[in-house]
């Protein structure tokens, strides 16, 4: 009976601690809260109604303030259960964490003046709340914009750095410059970003120039915590326009997009270029380039060259950059502009050329100086280009990006020629869907004598081709090859075991096969049983961050499954 009587304590101690039991007590206190309740409102109801003249009346009263009550208990009951679940116990903190990304993750194009009031600051009551009392939210300035909004962005921001975009539409109403000007004046000591496009419209007649807008409202105001500005100038084609002037002491980004007259200048703080413009003439890229000698990074987007130098133009320094990116230059005029340059020899060249008709002789005087000293070479293709990336052991890497004509880009005709350009390459990347002849891949490669490493993503018969001309005999072919990678190529395994083979008798042994797992054809267990040679299979992740390290120039370590070679 003893032991009856602890098996049921022990019962009743865990029903304790069940939710059941919670609830049931919750809903037992409710209930002698509500009867408790209910007499009261009864017995004061009761003593009220006795001496009331119009009972309807009073009744009705009552009913509403019931109504009201009763919505009090409803949204309390709802803020208590929000509470308890795992999206109610966020800290304030965190949620203001959600809210930014929220923020972070909106279009650059979309309009501010939709999204300054982000509808994810009224999810609830409390998110409402720390919306309202977090001023790193109230971030972004639209202007022009409501009086109102703007005084409410403004001081709920408190003291934050602000990124301001200013658009020069605001049709139907007519642009109030003064105003637009005031604004920012007044917020100019805390814009750190500012965003500004500013065009013609025929609604606004009276709009003016962007520099004379600058000169007339805003003045020589200090932008004092200004550090990126991309400025949209196309209000106006006029050559003899004047540039816009701007006091930005700490500037250190800029995007223009415009004429190189009106671009802002001189700026010593400036680091970091992008110019966007359209058949820049050679002296005005070089203008564009004196004016900022001490740049880092510069980008110039250029829809088309037009016209040689006509007068010869001094040489420009620029003894600290280290990346350089000029596109949709005539193979000629990309010539003089670099000859008209001096760069670091460490700095990062990407250059865009173009010819209008195939000129292997042009193209070749071009590429051929890159090619002589480079150390590894990679030849690629997008929709249009054919694209040459070199790399060097003292100097900084230079890819160059040719287009011939419009369509598909060719085929690597020039692999001999190349080859004949730079004959102590280490290591060649071809990631092309077409490959040379038989005996032009025979040529490149028999000149190419120093390659210790083949990457090759193609075709799996192209890829067989290729095979083939490193097969020739008497004189083996790339007699230094110790690495062959043919990641995102398909191949046949017997294939590769004949040429693994082969390579081995010559006294010419691969050291290491590298391919994708799964892209070798009749499996790979015989092919690991029967070399010597260390196979590594990659995974498609793992092939996507080689390529992207190759790109970059970040070494990544591969996971593989080889045999001891």
């Amino acid at each position: 009976m003893s032991s009856t009587k602890s098996r049921r304590s022990s019962r009743s101690q865990s029903y304790a601690m069940t939710p059941n039991l919670v609830d049931s007590e919750l809903s037992k206190e409710l209930s002698e809260l509500y009867a408790g309740f209910e007499s009261k409102v009864a017995d004061s109801i009761h003593r009220q109604m006795i001496n009331v003249e119009s009972l309807d009346e009073e009744m009705l009263s009552l009913e509403n303030n019931f109504a009201m009550m009763k919505e009090r208990i409803e949204r309390s009951m709802k803020l208590q259960h929000n509470l308890c679940i795992p999206i109610g116990r966020l800290t304030d903190e965190i949620i203001t964490e959600i809210l930014q990304y929220g923020i972070d993750e909106v279009d650059e194009e979309a309009s501010l003046a939709d999204l300054a009031l982000f509808p994810t600051y009224s999810i609830c009551t409390r998110w409402r709340n720390v919306a309202l009392s977090s001023p790193s939210l109230w971030s972004r300035i639209p202007l022009p914009c409501n009086p109102n909004l703007f005084r409410l962005i403004r001081d709920r921001s408190r003291s934050n750095p602000l990124q301001v975009s200013v658009v020069n539409a605001s049709d139907p109403d007519p642009l109030d410059t003064i105003t637009l000007g005031e604004s920012l004046r007044q917020l100019a000591p805390r814009i750190v970003q500012l965003r500004i496009s500013w065009a013609w419209f025929e609604t606004q007649p009276n709009v003016p120039f962007l520099d004379v807008f600058f000169s007339d409202h805003v003045g020589q105001k200090e932008f004092s915590a200004l550090r990126e500005i991309d400025l949209t100038d196309t209000f106006n084609e006029d050559p003899t326009r004047k540039p816009v002037v701007l006091n930005t002491p700490a500037l250190r980004i800029m995007g223009f997009e415009g004429l190189p007259s009106t671009i802002p200048r001189p700026i010593p703080s400036l680091i970091e270029l992008e110019f966007r413009g359209s058949q820049l003439e050679i002296n005005e890229i070089l203008d564009l380039l004196s004016y900022y000698p001490q740049l880092e990074i510069c980008s110039i987007i250029n829809m088309e060259s037009c016209g040689d130098l006509e007068d010869d133009h001094d040489i420009v320094s620029l003894d600290r950059l280290q990346s350089f990116d000029i596109d949709m230059m005539h193979v000629s005029e990309m010539e003089i502009l670099l000859a008209h340059l001096t760069l670091p020899a460490s700095a990062r060249l990407t250059l865009g050329t173009y010819l209008p008709d195939p000129d292997h002789f042009l193209f070749q005087r071009f590429l051929g100086p890159y090619l002589l000293k480079a150390d590894e070479l990679k030849i690629a293709s997008d929709e249009k280009n054919i694209i040459y990336s070199m790399t060097y052991k003292s100097t900084g890497p230079i890819t160059i990006t040719h287009r011939t004509h419009d369509g598909p880009p060719p085929g690597i005709a020039l692999l001999p020629t190349l080859a004949s350009h730079s004959s102590d390459l280490s290591l060649i990347d071809i990631e092309y869907s077409v490959l040379p002849s038989l005996s032009n891949l025979i040529v490149a490669f028999s000149l190419w004598d120093e390659i210790e490493h083949i990457r090759v993503s193609t075709q799996e018969l192209e890829f067989e081709r290729l095979l083939n001309a490193l097969e020739e005999t008497p004189n083996i072919v790339c007699p230094l090859l110790k690495i062959l990678d043919c990641a995102e190529t398909e191949f046949s395994s017997l294939r590769m075991k004949n040429f693994l083979e082969f390579r081995e008798n010559k006294g010419a042994r691969i050291q290491t096969l590298k391919f994708t797992r799964g892209f070798a054809h009749s499996g790979v267990d015989e092919l690991i049983s029967t070399t010597s040679t260390t196979i590594v299979q990659l995974d498609p992740v793992e092939v996507e961050e080689s390529a992207e390290s190759s790109r970059s120039g970040t070494p990544v370590s591969l996971r593989s499954d080889s045999n001891a070679p």
